[in-house]
């Protein structure tokens, strides 16, 4: 027992000094002077400033981006819409989806940008929402699995199970890739380069994934429930997800990512006065601009299963002495067997 609460603050303060370094505004200003292909300053570029764009056209791709209404994923559908994609923003609250809808219509003169309502923390919403996008397209070419928040206390959704995992996990990640499945490899098929991309958090570095009780925070561990902990679970299983299924669906490309430390309201919400520490943050294209690169650069500058920060690959372990890989937050293959049956149980596909 001593030795794994030894193993979890080095791994804890590696994070954070990792964190100070890199996913900090400091760290994106550093990273983009390495790029090879141009950077935008913005989602959305005024006409004046034509000769900054990235080059990027995304005439005839189709994306689905959840949790678009605010933060990154807004940005990331900002910058699809801008680039002449059919965008449909998957988002729980009607009247903020429908505003942000507006918004992102007027600044990109695209009026392809669709709203899908649905809780990502919700099986059966999933299902319908799948069900109302194949009714309108037959082909998806970017998948980007973003909603979710950090909640401080426990939280259940209509099926008394715990909304942290199944936001960004259950429902909001694995289960809408499988469904949607489909519409991928229908895009693949007609010689695009589908995608999923999975926006996880450097959080992950904290842990491996747990035992399933562990990580849904149920059985002996509701009463233990930590916000921050949950949080780490379920990105840490968004990454080896990614992983598992660029192995099975190889036409299809899978990538998990962080934006960062980028200053949205989900974070204010979440850290209070304690997001001080995260600063200098990113702003929101800042954290999301990386993202965006991955949604649209060609197939033949990805690495499948792999997790980036600002367009490049990134070690999924620093948890070991002096920031080396260790073993304290690495998962075997028959832990990651025992998740994905436990995916597939609680929705079914």
């Amino acid at each position: 027992m001593r030795m794994g609460f030894i193993q979890q603050g080095i791994a804890t303060t590696q994070f954070f000094l990792f964190g100070k370094k890199e996913f900090t505004q400091t760290g994106y200003f550093n990273h983009i002077k390495k790029y090879q292909d141009p950077v935008q300053p913005s989602a959305v570029l005024d006409p004046a400033d034509a000769s900054k764009s990235d080059g990027v056209d995304l005439t005839g791709k189709t994306f689905l981006v959840t949790g678009a209404n605010q933060g990154v994923g807004k940005e990331i559908a900002t910058y699809a819409a801008a680039k002449n994609a059919h965008v449909y923003m998957l988002c729980r609250n009607k009247e903020r989806a429908e505003s942000a809808q507006k918004d992102i219509q007027s600044k990109t003169n695209n009026p392809n940008v669709n709203v899908l309502l649905g809780d990502v923390s919700e099986p059966s919403h999933i299902r319908r929402v799948v069900s109302e996008f194949e009714g309108k397209e037959g082909k998806l070419d970017c998948l980007v699995c973003n909603a979710g928040a950090l909640f401080n206390e426990r939280q259940v959704n209509s099926e008394g199970k715990e909304v942290t995992l199944m936001a960004h996990l259950v429902c909001g990640s694995y289960q809408l890739t499988k469904l949607l499945l489909p519409c991928l490899r229908k895009a693949s098929e007609d010689g695009g380069e589908a995608r999923v991309i999975y926006v996880s958090s450097g959080g992950m570095y904290n842990s491996k994934f747990p035992s399933w009780e562990m990580a849904s925070s149920s059985g002996e561990y509701e009463s233990k429930y930590n916000g921050n902990l949950a949080y780490t679970y379920a990105k840490r299983g968004q990454v080896l997800l990614a992983e598992r299924f660029a192995k099975d669906y190889p036409e299809v490309t899978f990538l998990s990512c962080h934006p960062g430390w980028t200053k949205t309201s989900g974070v204010d919400a979440a850290y209070g006065d304690q997001a001080k520490y995260l600063n200098p943050m990113r702003t929101t294209w800042e954290g999301s601009e990386g993202i965006c690169w991955l949604t649209a650069t060609p197939k033949n500058n990805l690495k499948s299963g792999s997790f980036y920060l600002d367009r490049a690959v990134q070690t999924k372990h620093i948890a070991g002495l002096f920031m080396t890989e260790g073993s304290f937050t690495k998962n075997s293959e028959e832990e990651v067997d025992g998740m994905l049956k436990r995916l597939k149980e609680e929705c079914g596909v």
